[in-house]
């Protein structure tokens, strides 16, 4: 599955012209991204059911450590590869994949071979208030019309006066949301400011009361955009993703607000109705109430809506909302990560569409799930981290071993060419073998 660029037209074709003079397992090894020195592993779904003879990380003795996250499909993929898991006092290690922010001195005593998927201050992208007000700043200093794609939200308790006056010129619902939650945790819809929790740090969001509906039901979007830099900004967004859809059937009358499986369309909400339905075929993309953006995409197109200019529509909204909070993560880069290559982040994107097709940012979050409820979850979210870790270039170093000299060693056994001005497809989700093997492995 093809990572899409487009804030550079940076892409990167791994050539295996020389992989004859390498030891078969050896083709797991690849030229890295410019300015790294040493050679970078290629991550391959086929790894979960016929692993490499002697597999590279394993050789390598390359090892991982995890933190308050959800990381069975990670793991699974990594020690696939031959990492090791490694407690957290060990500071000799490849990967660190946290689902918070890292602490000020754990970035700054990052080497030039380890990897970290967070960048300091990117809650400026994912808490809820920082989010619009970034964006607002930008409303004001390039037109409102050119970052008019987030509902006009108002964050408590400050903004109550300005919600109070903006009521009575245009009525609700409102959203009301906490700043720093996820998975639909704590959001309810009001038809009044009075009937928000005073005191709470939540944001307050104009309700779309025009969502598209798909045989009735209101969806969104779950998106996979990877930032492998902030300076320069290169920005990736898979081609892949997730749309969720709300159990029960939509209508706007105002009866009807206090159904979140009517309003709401997070997973972890609508799992729990009796009426929702979960596909176990990982082929079947537009069954039950997860498809695939793909089989969304065809179901319009069949529609005669015009697709293309609705997914144009998505990555500016995407790349507005990440040129809006880089800023204040460029600086905290500047302060706290002693590499250029030591932070990626993988963001999870919320969109609605409206009956326009006008996309609306609803949130983004910090660390989207990569839970694996269904084979098809699976099917995506396998191929997505493969092709990440891959895009990342984690360096095929030994974390014991000083860098430097291992790098010389690397440079005298691979001499393989790496080209930045074309692309080719790592693999792709459709061909992932065993789905159903690999989701029962990791469930």
């Amino acid at each position: 599955m093809k990572w899409k660029v487009r804030v550079t037209k940076m892409e990167q074709e791994i050539n295996h012209k020389d992989s004859q003079t390498l030891n078969k397992d050896l083709k797991w090894i690849v030229g890295g991204p410019i300015g790294n020195k040493s050679a970078v592993l290629l991550f391959r779904c086929s790894a979960f059911c016929q692993a490499p003879i002697s597999p590279p990380g394993e050789l390598l003795h390359m090892t991982f450590k995890t933190q308050q996250a959800e990381t069975k499909l990670l793991t699974a993929i990594l020690t696939a590869h031959g990492f090791r898991e490694v407690s957290q006092d060990i500071t000799d290690f490849n990967l660190l994949w946290t689902g918070t922010h890292p602490k000020p001195q754990v970035l700054r005593a990052l080497t030039s071979y380890q990897r970290v998927n967070h960048f300091p201050r990117s809650y400026e992208l994912t808490r809820k208030d920082r989010l619009y007000k970034n964006i607002e700043k930008m409303q004001h200093s390039k037109g409102f019309k050119n970052f008019n794609f987030i509902p006009q939200t108002f964050v408590m308790p400050g903004d109550l006066r300005e919600l109070t006056t903006c009521h009575y010129r245009m009525r609700g619902p409102w959203i009301v949301k906490p700043v720093a939650s996820s998975r639909g945790r704590g959001i309810f819809i009001v038809n009044s400011p009075d009937e928000v929790p005073v005191g709470e740090p939540v944001v307050v969001a104009k309700y779309i009361e025009n969502p598209l509906l798909i045989s009735g039901h209101k969806c969104d979007l779950r998106l996979y955009v990877a930032v492998t830099s902030y300076d320069p900004l290169i920005v990736y967004m898979y081609e892949e993703g997730l749309v969720r859809f709300a159990t029960v059937k939509y209508d706007s009358g105002r009866n009807h607000l206090w159904n979140t499986c009517m309003h709401l369309c997070n997973y972890s909400i609508n799992k729990h109705h009796w009426d929702y339905v979960k596909s176990e075929d990982p082929e079947a993309e537009n069954v039950g109430h997860k498809w695939t953006l793909s089989a969304l995409l065809r179901h319009l197109k069949s529609q005669n809506l015009d697709t293309a200019m609705l997914m144009q529509r998505i990555e500016e909204t995407v790349i507005k909302s990440i040129l809006a909070t880089a800023p204040s993560i460029i600086s905290a880069c500047k302060l706290f990560v002693p590499h250029s290559f030591n932070c990626f982040e993988l963001y999870g994107f919320d969109i609605l569409i409206d009956s326009d097709l006008k996309p609306w940012l609803l949130e983004v979050n910090l660390s989207p799930s990569l839970g694996c409820d269904t084979p098809l979850d699976t099917k995506i979210k396998s191929a997505l981290l493969t092709d990440l870790l891959t895009l990342v270039g984690l360096p095929a170093v030994d974390p014991v071993v000083h860098p430097e000299i291992q790098t010389r060693k690397n440079k005298d056994v691979l001499s393989i060419k790496h080209d930045i001005s074309k692309s080719r497809r790592v693999h792709s989700a459709d061909s992932l073998p065993n789905v159903k093997k690999i989701f029962s492995a990791i469930k």
